[in-house]
C-alpha cells in the first residue's frame, strides 16, 4: 500500500490560500487588482468588522461570460500569462491564478459579472470551495466579488486575526498604497458602510501623495523626475525636516506595482544620507519604470517581493535622483528649512473661565489654517523639479571657488590645537581670505549668538537660526574627507596588536573585506581558525578603540547582507573624527569668526545638514511671526 497520495483539490487550495491570503487585507489587494487588469475606471471596496465579516469589491471593468467566470474558480486558470515566455515578462497586476480559488476555498464566496457582449450577467456561488450555484443575474458591466466570513472553515487561522480596527488599518494601508500607484483610477472604500476613503479618478499624482502621505506634507515635497533609455524614475520625497519614526510613509512602485523590496529602500536611504538622523525615516512615494523583462516579480504568492536583473545600477540611480533633488531643493534656504511651529494651547474666555477653544478651530486646522501650513498647488511643484542635464549633474563640479582655509591645516589634531589655542589674543579659527572678506551669504544680515550656540541672521523676510556646532562639524566633515581622497592612505602600526575573536559568519565576512580594509590603511590577518590579529588602523583613527569599530562594521554588513560599504564605513570614522574637532555650545564668536563660517559653510556640498543628518539652519518667515503675535490671521 502506497503512503504518498495526491491532496484533495479543495485541501491544495486551502494550503495555497495559506500562502496568498494572510489576513484580509490579502484578500482586499488580490481582488483589487483583478479589478485593477480588467482595465477598471472606478472601484468600490466595502468592508464589514475588518473584513472577517465581509469583503465586497466592485469595479466597472471587462467583466467576464460565464464559460471564463467558471473557468476562474480552477486553480492556476489565468488569462494573463500563455507561455514560458510571458512569464518573464509581466505587465498586469496578477498572473498566478490562484487568488479566486484559494478566497473560495476559506470562505463564503459570490461573484457575479458581465460583459458589454452579453445582456446577461453570471452569478456563481461557493461555499468553502465547493460551487453551490450558478445562475444568470442582472448586472452592470463589470465584476462585483463578496467574500464573506472569512476562514470560517480554518478556525486556526481565524482565531490570529487581530481586532477590528487593526485589520482595518492594513486594509487602508493597502487601498492607499494601490490609489497611489494608479492615480488614474478611482477608488472609493467604505468601512461599516460609512465612507472612509475617496480617491478621485480626476486626482493628479501630487495630490494623491498629499492625500496618501498627509497634508503636513504639502508644501515639503520635491519631485523627482530622471528618465534614461533603460529606466525611468519619478514621484515624490519628503523635505527632511519631515521624518517619521517608522517605514510606513515610504511607498515603493515597480511598474505601478506596490512593492517591498530591501535593496529598493536602502537606495531610498543613502539618497537622504546624511540628512536626517538615524532611527528617523522620510515621506516619499517613489517610482521606477522599466522594461518588464529586467524585473522579476515571480519570487513569492503574494507578489510583493520583486527583483531586479541588474540591481546596483537601479538602485544608484534612485539614490542619486533623491540626492540630486534634496541638493537642488536646498539652494532655496528659506523654503527648505523653514520649521514647523506648533503652537501651544489657546484658550476663550467663556462664563469667567478659561476654556480650550471649540472643535469648530480643529476643522481649521484640517483646512491649513494652522500656523505653520501655507500648502502649494500641484503647479507650483514643477519649481522643484530637477532637470537632470548634464550641466545640472556637473553642477557641484563648476564653480570650484577656493574653499577658505584656516590658518592652520584642517586635520584633526590641528583642530584640537586650535581649540586649545582659542584663548591667545588675536587668534580666529575663521581667517577670512582679506579684510575685504564677503561671504556667499552676504545677503545675510548677522544679529548674534544666542545661547552660546546658535547664530541669529535677518535674511529679507525671513529669520534664520545657525547651530554653529553642526556647522562647523559639516565643514571639518568636508575637509577631512577632501584631504583623504587627495592624499596616499596613512596606517599606523599598533605596538601591541589585538586579537579578534569571531564567529564563523563574522570570520566568513571579514576574510572577504579584507583587501577593501587594506586599501583604507587597516591591515588585519587571520590568526587561526575565526579569530584575526589587527596590526595597523588608519592614521586618521589612531585615538579610537579599533576593536569595536571592527564588530560594528562586521554587524553591519551582516545585517545589510552583500551591500556592506567600505564608502560607508570610512564616512561613519570622518563623522566621529569631525564631531570630535567642531567647536562646541557655549563658544562665543565674533562677527568675523560668524561670517568666516557661514562662508565656509556655503562652500560646502551639503551645506544644510551635519553629516549626521541634523538640521543646520532652520527659518522661520515674517508671515510665520507674524501669526505667532497674532498681526496675521
Amino acid at each position: 500500500m502506497t503512503i504518498v497520495k495526491i491532496l484533495p483539490e479543495i485541501l491544495s487550495n486551502q494550503i495555497a490560500a495559506g500562502e496568498v491570503v494572510q489576513r484580509p487585507s490579502s484578500v482586499v489587494k488580490e481582488l483589487v487588482e483583478n479589478s485593477i487588469d480588467a482595465g477598471s475606471k472606478n472601484i468600490i471596496i466595502e468592508i464589514a468588522k475588518g473584513g472577517k465579516s465581509l469583503i465586497r469589491v466592485s469595479d466597472d471593468g471587462c467583466g467576464l461570460l460565464r464559460d471564463d467566470a467558471l473557468l476562474s474558480m480552477e486553480r492556476y486558470a489565468t488569462s494573463k500569462i500563455f507561455t514560458k515566455q510571458d512569464l518573464f515578462c509581466i505587465s498586469t497586476m496578477g498572473f498566478r491564478g490562484e487568488a479566486l480559488p484559494s478566497i473560495a476555498s476559506i470562505s463564503k464566496f459570490c461573484i457575479v459579472t458581465r460583459t458589454d457582449r452579453s445582456d446577461i450577467g453570471t452569478k456563481i456561488e461557493i461555499l468553502g470551495g465547493k460551487i453551490r450555484d450558478v445562475s444568470d443575474a442582472g448586472a452592470p458591466v463589470g465584476t462585483m466579488v463578496e467574500v464573506k466570513d472569512l476562514f470560517f472553515n480554518t478556525p486556526a487561522r481565524k482565531k490570529f486575526l487581530k481586532t477590528d480596527n487593526t485589520e482595518n488599518s492594513h486594509i487602508i494601508d493597502t487601498i492607499s498604497g494601490m490609489a497611489l500607484g494608479n492615480p488614474d483610477i478611482g477608488f472609493r472604500l467604505f468601512i461599516n458602510s460609512k465612507l472612509y476613503k475617496n480617491f478621485s479618478s480626476s486626482d493628479s499624482l501630487f495630490s494623491r501623495s498629499i492625500n496618501v502621505l498627509g497634508k503636513d506634507t504639502a508644501d515639503k515635497l520635491y519631485k523627482l523626475d530622471f528618465k534614461s533609455s533603460e529606466i525611468k524614475i519619478h514621484g515624490f520625497c519628503s523635505n527632511p525636516l519631515v521624518t517619521r519614526s517608522s517605514a510606513s510613509k515610504i511607498f515603493l512602485f515597480v511598474n505601478s506595482r506596490l512593492v517591498y523590496d530591501r535593496g529598493f529602500i536602502a537606495a531610498v536611504f543613502k539618497g537622504y544620507q546624511q540628512r536626517i538622523m538615524k532611527g528617523r525615516y522620510p515621506l516619499g512615494a517613489f517610482f521606477i519604470d522599466i522594461a518588464h523583462d529586467q524585473v522579476d516579480i515571480n519570487v513569492h504568492p503574494s507578489k510583493r517581493e520583486i527583483k531586479f536583473f541588474n540591481p546596483q545600477s537601479v538602485y544608484q540611480q534612485v539614490s542619486k535622483t533623491i540626492a540630486d533633488t534634496l541638493s537642488f531643493a536646498q539652494q532655496d534656504i528659506k523654503a527648505y528649512s523653514k520649521v514647523k511651529i506648533i503652537p501651544e494651547a489657546r484658550f476663550e474666555f467663556i462664563d469667567n473661565t478659561f476654556q480650550p477653544e471649540s472643535k469648530q478651530n480643529e476643522k481649521q486646522e484640517l483646512q491649513f489654517n494652522s500656523v505653520d501650513r501655507e500648502p502649494i498647488q500641484p503647479d507650483q511643484v514643477e519649481s522643484y523639479q530637477v532637470k537632470f542635464s548634464q550641466t545640472r549633474l556637473n553642477q557641484t563640479d563648476k564653480v570650484e571657488q577656493p574653499v577658505k582655509e584656516w590658518h592652520q591645516d584642517t586635520t584633526h589634531s590641528s583642530i584640537s590645537s586650535s581649540h586649545k589655542a582659542k584663548s591667545e589674543p588675536g587668534f580666529s579659527p575663521f581667517t577670512p581670505h582679506s579684510p575685504n572678506f564677503t561671504p556667499q551669504t552676504s545677503s545675510l544680515k548677522i544679529i548674534g549668538q544666542t545661547m552660546g550656540t546658535y547664530i541669529i541672521a535677518e535674511d529679507q523676510n525671513a529669520l534664520l537660526l545657525i547651530d554653529q556646532h553642526a556647522a562647523h562639524e559639516r565643514i571639518v566633515y568636508e575637509k577631512l574627507k577632501k584631504r583623504y581622497k587627495t592624499l596616499n592612505v596613512q596606517s599606523q602600526n599598533l605596538i601591541a596588536p589585538e586579537i579578534l575573536e569571531l564567529n564563523f559568519k563574522e570570520a566568513d565576512l571579514l576574510l572577504e573585506i579584507l583587501d577593501d580594509l587594506k586599501a583604507l590603511g587597516m591591515i588585519i590577518e587571520p590568526f587561526g581558525d575565526t579569530s584575526f590579529v589587527i596590526k595597523s588602523v588608519p592614521a586618521i583613527i589612531d585615538e579610537k578603540e579599533i576593536k569595536p569599530i571592527v564588530l560594528d562594521m562586521l554587524e553591519t554588513g551582516l545585517d545589510k547582507k552583500n551591500q556592506f560599504s567600505k564608502e560607508t564605513w570610512l564616512d561613519n570614522c570622518l563623522i566621529l573624527m569631525a564631531c570630535h574637532g567642531s567647536i562646541r555650545a557655549n563658544a562665543a564668536l565674533n562677527e568675523e569668526e560668524i561670517k568666516a563660517l557661514l562662508f565656509d559653510l556655503e562652500n560646502c556640498e551639503n551645506s544644510r545638514h551635519c553629516p549626521h543628518g541634523r538640521p543646520i539652519v532652520v527659518t522661520f518667515t515674517k508671515k510665520q511671526m507674524g501669526k505667532l503675535f497674532k498681526r496675521v490671521l
